[in-house]
């Protein structure tokens, strides 16, 4: 009982490596134009504003003693700018 066992287990074993299909992380380029553009606009004069804008409700924060607020401000501005070359690094895997 414990032979049949073990053929069928180096069986499966066999069966499972050579069936298996290499995967490929990132390959999809459905929405490539889209990213690019929202890419092209964060990086661009839509981050700029947004990260003033963030930056100045953060110091209205910081006014009436709020100091999240002003560190809120900073992250959004951090993040429109470094988040766009951060996520498709990590979507596909390239770290």
């Amino acid at each position: 009982m414990k032979d049949r066992m073990k053929l069928f287990m180096a069986l499966f074993a066999v069966t499972f490596v050579f069936s298996s299909v290499a995967a490929f992380a990132g390959a999809d380029v459905t929405f490539a134009p889209l990213v690019a553009t929202v890419t092209g606009w964060l990086q661009g004069s839509l981050g700029t504003l947004l990260a003033l804008f963030a930056a100045l409700m953060g110091v209205g924060s910081a006014i009436r003693g709020n100091w999240i607020g002003l560190a809120a401000g900073v992250g959004v501005a951090m993040g429109a700018f470094y988040l766009p070359n951060i996520i498709p690094t990590i979507t596909t895997g390239l770290m």
